[in-house]
């Protein structure tokens, strides 16, 4: 895919919208640990996403917090989907 160079700024952006249509899906774990997807604990980073993702409201309703096992069969499934999907 060709770009016209007068169509990109200094930072090589073109200012355009693209769409990727995507499918959510989580694994059978906690919240915490499908956020964190394997890697290490970073609590500056963890509580950034947790605010880009909006789920603090969502994390504070739930009795278990971000320790709350999620799954196909969940609850709270039809919440994150929503959040995911965004």
């Amino acid at each position: 895919m060709s770009k016209c160079l007068s169509d990109v700024d200094e930072f090589g952006l073109t200012h355009s919208i693209a769409y990727a249509a995507q499918s959510p899906w989580l694994r059978h774990q906690s919240i915490k640990d499908n956020i964190l997807f394997g890697y290490p604990y970073d609590d500056i980073r963890y509580n950034a996403v947790i605010e880009a993702c909006a789920l603090r409201p969502d994390l504070d309703m739930l009795e278990d917090g971000d320790a709350t096992e999620i799954g196909v069969r969940s609850v709270i499934w039809p919440i994150l989907l929503t959040h995911l999907s965004d």
